[in-house]
């Protein structure tokens, strides 16, 4: 008999993590994991189209929208690893295709080409004006082959005044516009103010949602994957109607909720000692959802 075969329920890594301390299977729980679930590839798969696009004078870009916690910027990282910079050794430089920032607090131009210019790590002079480091930037994409630029939490536009949100709409059209590179902007549903006011970006970017989880069978497949890899050394069976309800409400939905809840209630079962998920567990378990964890902070100042 292998040393797997107790363990039927879990993958071959997570079963063999079974045997391990519960200290080692805590710390492995709560690691950082990717889950490529439908919307997920689906969001992949289109922004794959976007980095083998030919440069055209009107590049297509995209908008990620998704609600707070729902997996977007996740993507956004998946997709960065599987597009790593590299050395051309023949011209001894390096090919950045894909360049990823945060959008500024506030819609400053300057502060977001030196969020690129980081990006790229090149170095530039902290006191260059706006004008200075655009033409950096345009340069450094074009040495460095730069097909495709992300900007996340973009719904940081719209924290500044009307005037300060146009001139930085017309930035970044700029930027597209003269390095024909697509621009990948993600953000919470506020994104969808940030560019409708202006027609020119609505047309340009095409949008792309990632909804809440719904209580149903793909939301069943989710949970039997998380299951598979949880080094816990009874079987949960997250698939079960009750039990697939009770994670989903508690959870809301939201796919980083989800799978927080299920690792904590994974954990949970490590230390007590019953090495599964329960109904009463995870009906019981101290967990504030997100829709009141606002309240939640206030109640607590109050």
């Amino acid at each position: 008999m292998s040393s797997a075969e107790p363990y039927a329920h879990l993958n071959r890594a997570a079963a063999e993590l079974a045997e391990l301390s519960d200290s080692a299977r805590i710390h492995a729980i709560r690691a950082d994991s990717w889950l490529g679930y439908r919307d997920a590839k689906k969001v992949l798969s289109r922004m794959e189209d976007l980095l083998s696009y030919p440069r055209i004078t009107r590049m297509p870009n995209m908008l990620l929208v998704a609600p707070s916690f729902n997996g977007k910027t996740s993507i956004l990282k998946r997709f960065m690893s599987l597009h790593q910079p590299d050395l051309d050794a023949t011209n001894e430089i390096t090919v950045c295709p894909v360049v990823m920032v945060e959008a500024p607090p506030k819609p400053d131009i300057s502060d977001f080409y030196t969020r690129i210019l980081d990006a790229l790590t090149t170095p530039y002079k902290p006191t260059a004006s706006v004008a200075e480091k655009y033409s950096q930037i345009k340069k450094l994409f074009r040495l460095m082959n730069v097909k495709m630029l992300i900007v996340d939490e973009i719904h940081h536009l719209i924290a500044g005044s009307l005037n300060r949100q146009q001139e930085f709409r017309n930035a970044l059209k700029s930027l597209g516009n003269e390095t024909m590179v697509s621009i990948v902007a993600a953000g919470i549903e506020d994104a969808y103010n940030a560019f409708n006011t202006d027609p020119q970006m609505s047309s340009r970017f095409t949008p792309e949602e990632l909804p809440l989880w719904k209580a149903n069978n793909e939301f069943g497949s989710l949970l039997a994957t998380l299951e598979l890899r949880m080094p816990l050394r009874f079987a949960s069976n997250l698939k079960d109607p009750a039990t697939m309800l009770a994670i989903h409400t508690r959870s809301e939905g939201a796919i980083g909720d989800i799978c927080d809840l299920v690792k904590e209630l994974a954990v949970d079962a490590i230390r007590s000692k019953t090495e599964c998920l329960t109904l009463d567990r995870i009906q019981s378990m101290s967990w504030t959802p997100p829709s009141r964890r606002k309240q939640h902070r206030r109640a607590r100042a109050a």
